[in-house]
């Protein structure tokens, strides 16, 4: 119990171990919340989009059709102003009173200072309709009669039905899977304390260690010690962040907090174990170990959708076995399938999968130091 306890206090004063494992993790999802706020506050607060219109060839119909056209809620997508010429737009544009103008002669031509939201939504309208124009032009030199049924078609397009089918579960942001990776990183930043534990039972890399492997003490005593006061400390700073991110920053993860609690607490556990597993079967320095920790924890964070968050859509239509045994991706999947779904199944499939790894981790660190000897300490 002593060990237990003086194990906690050594952890505690490692000033390196705290910053990744706590204050880390908090400032990445400040960091989140900050930058997810401003763009929703800036999608609530859409306005008309400010766009110039010159026509130097007359086009009644796409005229009144940027004019007209509407979003959700009734809002007019575009405020169309129209210049007399080009000079004239483009004195306008670079006084960012319009986000760009279309000049409208044999051809349409748009003219834009930046690449942005509402310039884009300008540049998707006009390549639809321009679209749409070629197609009715085509029908009409090869198949006239049925120009009236392909025009019927287009302008019914806006009319077909769609159905919203409600999800089970009641987390309905589009940006919580970043938390839900932050989440997972987390869990997997435990590799560093359990690289740690790995390093300070073998002889040959610290002189603590030559002295806990001749102590009266048993070996697998040791690392059994080393390995439960570890995993507190991790899990009670895992479970600080997911606070911190439930109650701090307003993640909504569908509302019972216990299941993802329980995912959080495994997680860290196979940090730990995959930690461990690193510092005891892989050879070399202190520094390569921390390297090959570094790469474990930031690459299955990577491919669980922390940087970018369509990546698991992409390894799951090319390489779908990397989804079912990448740690990350199934913390990730874990949350979001009971928060998202409502998925009880595919919840504990993924617990239990991850569980299977980091027992798998554990047991090839515990044969490998079993198996380890030493000619002399």
């Amino acid at each position: 119990m002593i060990h237990f306890w003086y194990r906690i206090k050594v952890m505690l004063r490692e000033r390196s171990s705290i910053f990744w494992n706590l204050i880390f993790p908090i400032f990445l999802g400040f960091l989140f919340y900050v930058m997810f706020n401003n763009i929703i506050n800036n999608v609530e607060k859409f306005s008309e989009i400010s766009v110039g219109l010159v026509l130097e060839q007359e086009q009644a119909d796409f005229s009144k059709l940027i004019k007209e056209v509407e979003v959700e809620g009734g809002k007019k997508m575009f405020a169309v102003t129209e210049y007399k010429d080009a000079d004239a737009a483009k004195k306008a544009l670079d006084e960012d009173e319009i986000y760009g103008y279309i000049t409208v002669a044999d051809d349409f031509h748009l003219v834009v200072k930046a690449s942005n939201i509402q310039t884009t939504v300008i540049k998707v309208f006009l390549d639809q309709y321009i679209q749409n124009s070629k197609l009715i032009e085509n029908v009409a030199k090869e198949n006239p009669q049925q120009v009236n049924a392909v025009v019927q078609g287009l302008m019914n397009a806006g009319e077909i039905e769609i159905k919203n089918i409600p999800l089970p579960g009641q987390d309905k942001s589009p940006y919580t899977q970043y938390f839900y990776a932050l989440i997972a990183m987390t869990c997997l930043i435990a590799s560093t304390i359990g690289l740690q534990n790995g390093n300070n039972i073998q002889a040959d890399l610290s002189a603590l260690a030559a002295r806990r492997n001749v102590a009266p003490t048993k070996k697998m005593k040791q690392v059994l010690i080393d390995f439960l006061a570890s995993y507190l400390v991790v899990g009670i700073m895992a479970t600080i962040i997911l606070a911190m991110v439930v109650y701090g920053f307003k993640q909504d993860f569908g509302g019972n907090i216990a299941p993802i609690l329980l995912v959080t607490w495994v997680g860290s556990f196979t940090g730990l174990a995959g930690g461990m597993m690193i510092g005891v079967c892989l050879k070399g320095s202190k520094r390569m170990k921390e390297g090959f920790s570094t790469a474990f924890f930031m690459g299955s964070s990577f491919l669980g959708g922390l940087q970018i968050v369509t990546i698991t859509y992409v390894i799951e239509k090319h390489c779908p076995i990397i989804n079912r045994i990448n740690p990350a991706t199934l913390i990730v999947n874990a949350c979001k399938s009971l928060a998202v779904f409502g998925d009880t199944r595919q919840y504990v499939i993924n617990l239990v999968t991850l569980t299977a790894i980091g027992i798998a981790f554990l047991i090839i660190s515990i044969l490998k130091l079993r198996r380890t000897k030493y000619a002399s300490i």
